[in-house]
């Protein structure tokens, strides 16, 4: 017992790092004006080798072992195609947080990314480290310190979220859930990050939709099927707009404004330069590298985290991340808290129409949550 306890200290302290590295020295805009790529390596290798180390304090049986060396193999492999060590992390990060319950990983990304993203607002209030500023309609769009406005926006909502989420656990009827509301006007008015703002107020509306008498005796049935209908919904929404889309359509053009140009991007990456396969490629979808058109640099973005996957990663992979998110919700929905935790969800997939990092750990804990049942949940299968 007591190396299992050290094992998971060990654990959890190594991806309390891992935010803290990713949050300064690659989400900063002093980290996009600044080379700090070689301490950013020596800071990641370090986090990677305290939770490597935590694996080692702990019983594995021989299923767990093999699939974790196919599936290491297999984000190796797609790595090397993509260029991009993003699904590998997600893949060893998932595999190193295995049997820690969900409560305790939620506590940890909370107050570590609640402590970074103080620190890092304050500097670039004081400007000890650069900002960014950007505008759209006339208005101004504040980054916090974050290379991007809507990256703040992103901590945000995950913030926001996670202590909602502490507080249901403690209150079923948690008043925290109306923090919602000022924490989007905020964003509306500092950032003006739109997909962030949609996915609070899918979250708010969806959880006092969800307490109402006539869903609250839904079995954990309706909640595996309606995880079903809302993740094949956002991925077949994703797909169709972007092989449907007409530039010569009102009616595309009105949902590629409203979309920020995003669909008219997204369609053209697909069908121009990168068409989606199996197992990914290496496309500089990010806007830094670009690629050259007629003497010309192209910047190219897929901010759609469903496109992004296939395009990037290929179509196994997306079968898997789809896949691994619907044998978490189920799993999770036998307990208690299903109500948050749909509303988490939703709000996530949600988000991850109009961003690209749904499949990456340090935005979407989801990925890992359910891994372990919490005690409390076992308890209430069982009762």
């Amino acid at each position: 017992m007591k190396t299992n306890n050290f094992s998971e200290i060990l654990r959890l302290t190594g991806y309390s790092l891992f935010i803290i590295t990713y949050s300064f020295f690659y989400y900063t805009q002093l980290a996009m004006e600044t080379d700090l790529s070689s301490i950013a390596s020596i800071f990641r290798g370090g986090v990677f080798a305290i939770l490597f180390l935590g694996l080692f304090f702990r019983k594995y049986s021989i299923r767990e072992i093999v699939l974790t060396i196919i599936l290491l193999f297999l984000g190796v492999y797609v790595s090397i195609q993509n260029k991009s060590i993003d699904i590998l992390v997600t893949l060893f990060l998932v595999v190193t947080m295995r049997q820690i319950e969900f409560n305790k990983i939620v506590k940890v990304d909370f107050y570590t990314r609640l402590i970074s993203t103080v620190v890092i607002a304050t500097l670039s209030i004081g400007k000890f480290i650069p900002t960014l500023q950007m505008y759209r309609s006339g208005n101004v769009r504040e980054s916090f310190g974050f290379y991007h406005p809507n990256l703040f926006g992103a901590y945000i909502l995950i913030l926001t979220i996670e202590f909602i989420y502490l507080g249901y656990l403690k209150n079923r009827e948690t008043y925290r859930i109306w923090l919602a509301l000022p924490i989007t006007w905020f964003i509306d008015k500092f950032t003006d990050d739109r997909s962030v703002e949609i996915g609070l107020l899918i979250f708010f509306c969806l959880y006092f939709i969800l307490k109402m008498p006539f869903f609250r005796v839904m079995t954990s049935k309706f909640y595996k099927l309606a995880t079903i209908v809302t993740i094949v919904f956002f991925s077949f929404i994703s797909l169709f707009s972007v092989y449907q889309y007409n530039p010569m359509s009102s009616f595309w053009i009105i949902i590629n404004k409203l979309l920020s140009r995003r669909l008219e991007l997204i369609s053209t990456v697909v069908k121009d330069f990168y068409p989606i396969n199996w197992l990914g490629q290496k496309t500089p979808l990010l806007g830094d590298t670009g690629v050259i058109v007629n003497g010309a640099t192209k910047f190219l973005y897929v901010d759609n985290s469903y496109m992004s996957i296939l395009i990037k990663f290929g179509i196994f992979i997306f079968v898997i991340f789809i896949l691994w998110m619907l044998r978490n919700s189920f799993s999770f929905f036998n307990g208690k808290n299903r109500v948050i935790m749909f509303c988490w969800l939703v709000a996530m997939l949600a988000w991850g129409l109009s961003e690209n990092k749904l499949i990456l750990v340090q935005f979407n804990i989801l990925l890992f949550s359910y891994f372990e049942r919490n005690k409390e949940e076992l308890k209430c299968k069982n009762t």
